[in-house]
């Protein structure tokens, strides 16, 4: 009996597991207004919980050599199935709690975008349901430092535009600049998407050379709502100056 029940709480976890994440991929629900990430997050926690209590029951129940049901098995098995997909995707190591949205490799001179936090339309559609989440905005240091190349601005941003068709992330706006320091500097802003979720964020790239020798290339990511980013901003970071070294190492050889 209790296993049965167990069971149709997995599978009812199950489905909304996938129609949250139905939704997101088809934009049905906006991320930076309801809080997807916590939501799945206490769904996948509260799957595992029962799975692991239905497991017992299943084991318990063999021990005294009584019958079992297959489909409650496989329907605990599914819960475990989803924490590790979101370990393969994700990384339960990269959830991070810490009060930001906002990370940059440069917080001294910040790449900036075109309109700051407060302006943005997606971070302006706050519900106030989910506005105790909010946090305050700030711009913190990512655990990435900026990334120097030897290779020329325009070198630079040959190798950007290849690391970027590589994560099939896309420019959504150039912006030029050029001061009396600089010969060569360049700001892009990127919609990344991490890849195998639905989950996005805004990029800020900058790339900026004062001679043909080397290159200095800043990455800041933004998740366009008021919350926690549950470290997704750090590892669009690490995923994007990853393959940048990549390419970078090619095109230099």
């Amino acid at each position: 009996m209790y296993e049965k029940i167990i069971g149709r709480f997995c599978l009812f976890i199950v489905l909304a597991q996938s129609l949250l994440y139905l939704g997101i991929s088809f934009e049905i629900v906006d991320p930076s207004i309801f809080p997807d990430g916590r939501v799945f997050l206490g769904l996948t926690i509260a799957g595992v919980i029962f799975s692991v209590i239905g497991i017992g029951l299943l084991i318990k129940r063999i021990f005294y050599g009584e019958a079992v049901r297959i489909e409650t098995i496989l329907i605990c098995s599914l819960s475990f199935a989803i924490l590790a997909l979101i370990q393969v995707l994700f990384g339960l190591q990269n959830i991070d709690f810490t009060n930001g949205n906002d990370y940059s490799t440069d917080v001294s001179d910040v790449p900036q975008y075109q309109f700051t936090k407060e302006q943005r339309p997606r971070s302006q559609k706050v519900i106030w349901l989910w506005s105790s989440m909010d946090v305050p905005h700030q711009t913190l240091k990512s655990d990435t430092d900026s990334m120097m190349l030897p290779v020329s601005g325009l070198a630079s941003k040959i190798i950007l535009k290849r690391s970027l068709n590589n994560l099939g992330w896309s420019v959504t706006r150039r912006a030029l600049k050029a001061p009396k320091s600089a010969r060569f500097s360049e700001t892009y802003e990127v919609m990344g998407r991490l890849s195998g979720t639905p989950f996005r964020t805004e990029l800020a790239i900058r790339i900026v050379s004062d001679n043909g020798s080397f290159s200095v290339i800043d990455i800041r990511s933004s998740f366009p709502g008021r919350r926690r980013d549950l470290g997704l901003n750090e590892i669009m970071i690490q995923k994007l100056s990853e393959d940048i070294f990549k390419v970078a190492a090619n095109f230099i050889l």
